[in-house]
């Protein structure tokens, strides 16, 4: 599986490996999520790599692993 998603393209595999992104900002010494008006190009491309980690990882399961997993918000809890 780890050279399939490699194949398909290797910032796939490393989104799988990290943590979700969440864009934040500080906010008076405070880290607050960011809203979606304010997600740059950048932010958009790595939410969308997320996503596409997960797709990929679901179409790779079988119907009954998938709803153990399907309610998960995070690639790397899969």
């Amino acid at each position: 599986m780890i050279i399939y998603v490699q194949s398909i393209d290797y910032d796939l595999w490393l989104s799988i490996e990290s943590e979700p992104y969440n864009p934040t900002k500080n906010k008076n010494g405070v880290t607050i999520p960011k809203v979606r008006s304010e997600y740059t190009d950048g932010y958009k491309k790595l939410l969308s790599m997320d996503a596409k980690a997960m797709n990929t990882l679901y179409c790779a399961l079988s119907r009954s692993e998938f709803n153990k997993i399907s309610s998960y918000k995070s690639v790397r809890n899969i």
